[in-house]
């Protein structure tokens, strides 16, 4: 069956220029999935088509208002995969051969599945990756800062929402209190680790102002908050096959660090952003504490969220690549149940949890969770660094790598999803 969807892309300006607007068209490709009774249990919907996508390319691809024009037609397409999780139209067999005669539509609880989105990896940064140093200036000259509309805060101040004025280009304004010397340059290090980070699932720095009292980072902005809001959402039915895509995208995120010999050392959901509201790509963000690995020097920390603290930071002992996929192995288990392995009534009792590494598999969340998903925990939350696995290995294991694995999960989902017929129709027509 085939859906076609057409939208109006943003509207962008070039230099003494009207402002335009392109029509472009999906068609999407859905196929249905039946039991041996023939009862629809699920389907796959990919993206068969897109008309003009070489004129998209083209036309807008050469400037930056282009490059930002492209990525929210992307973003549309986003939406589409979102509607069809809602609606999709079923074949009705017919009595002779089950040939598809006539098409119903039927409402479906959100899947998380394997459609085509899953595979997409996240969208790059709509400016070309750049070496970045703060200016001496005010960030206003050149950018319109939101400070009513606050992103997220920390230590280190507050992120806001940013137009830079030349271009129109969204932005993030990560506003960072530094009034000593000894502040500044570790604001200075955070902007010379983000100019060696050039990856979709590594948010971008775009720009750097410095003044008496602050720093001003201009950065890549997406808008789907934290990760951490869909663990703790009642409304987000977080499936396993979720959890997997979106720890797969970490450690495709941490394995490029790692070969940049670059450690983050603040690994948690607050530090890894959803680029929308419904879909599954991420990126990683705040390399406040992000250090240099230099292997001949022994590294040494004593900063971090106790919750996701390796043993051997607790310990002020050294660290190296081990202690980010600790990090990993807490966020994959919290994803995986809600629950946080380590998290005392305080602070010492954590961080004493963390040294006993004492977590398990008791807790009635994990009754449902598949065994390779355990065995990929239990790789990673090892109180010898040594014994973890790698990046590179975690991306291999079966939990992550395993399609066979994957189509199960996929069907299992299906199966718990409610299904109720609401109409006849062949096909659906949406515009933006």
């Amino acid at each position: 069956m085939h859906v076609n969807v057409s939208f109006v892309s943003p509207h962008y300006r070039q230099e003494n220029e009207d402002v335009k607007h392109r029509e472009y068209s999906l068609i999407y490709e859905t196929k249905l999935e039946r039991d041996q009774d023939g009862n629809l249990i699920g389907y796959n919907t990919k993206l068969f088509k897109i008309n003009r996508m070489e004129e998209i390319n083209t036309q807008c691809s050469s400037t930056k208002l282009g490059k930002v024009a492209f990525l929210q037609c992307l973003e549309k397409m986003e939406r589409v995969r979102s509607f069809w999780e809602e609606r999709i139209s079923e074949p009705e067999p017919s009595t002779e051969d089950k040939e598809v005669t006539n098409y119903r539509d039927i409402t479906l609880r959100p899947l998380s599945g394997l459609s085509f989105v899953d595979y997409c990896p996240a969208p790059p940064a709509p400016f070309d990756h750049r070496i970045v140093s703060a200016k001496k200036g005010v960030v206003n000259s050149y950018y319109e800062v939101n400070r009513n509309e606050v992103l997220g805060g920390g230590r280190f101040g507050q992120v806001h929402k940013c137009e830079e004025k030349a271009t129109g280009l969204k932005l993030a304004a990560k506003i960072i209190k530094a009034r000593g010397a000894k502040e500044k340059e570790e604001v200075k290090n955070e902007i010379n680790v983000m100019n060696q980070l050039n990856h979709t699932n590594l948010i971008q720095l775009y720009d750097a102002f410095e003044s008496k009292n602050d720093i001003v980072l201009v950065m890549e902005y997406v808008d789907g908050g934290e990760l951490f809001d869909r663990i703790i959402d009642d409304n987000y039915n977080l499936t396993e096959m979720d959890t997997i895509l979106f720890t797969k995208q970490i450690c495709q995120g941490i394995q490029y660090m790692h070969q940049m010999y670059i450690l983050h050392l603040d690994l948690k959901p607050e530090n890894i952003l959803c680029v929308n509201r419904t879909a599954y790509q991420i990126k990683i963000i705040d390399f406040g504490l992000a250090r240099r690995y230099k292997p001949r020097e022994k590294l040494k920390v004593n900063f971090g969220t106790p919750e996701f603290l390796a043993p051997e930071v607790v310990n002020y002992d050294f660290v190296s690549f081990p202690t980010d996929m600790w990090s990993v192995g807490v966020i994959a288990y919290m994803l995986l149940s809600g629950l946080s392995p380590f998290l005392g009534d305080d602070d010492n009792e954590t961080l004493n949890n963390i040294l006993a590494c004492s977590w398990d598999f008791e807790n009635e969340e994990f009754q449902d969770v598949s065994e390779e998903a355990k065995d990929f925990l239990s790789k990673l939350l090892i109180k010898e660094k040594s014994w973890r696995m790698s990046a590179t290995s975690a991306l291999k294991h079966p939990w992550l790598s395993d399609h066979k694995l994957h189509c199960g999960l996929h069907k299992q989902t299906c199966s718990k999803s409610v299904l109720s017929l609401v109409g006849h129709g062949l096909s659906l027509e949406l515009n933006w």
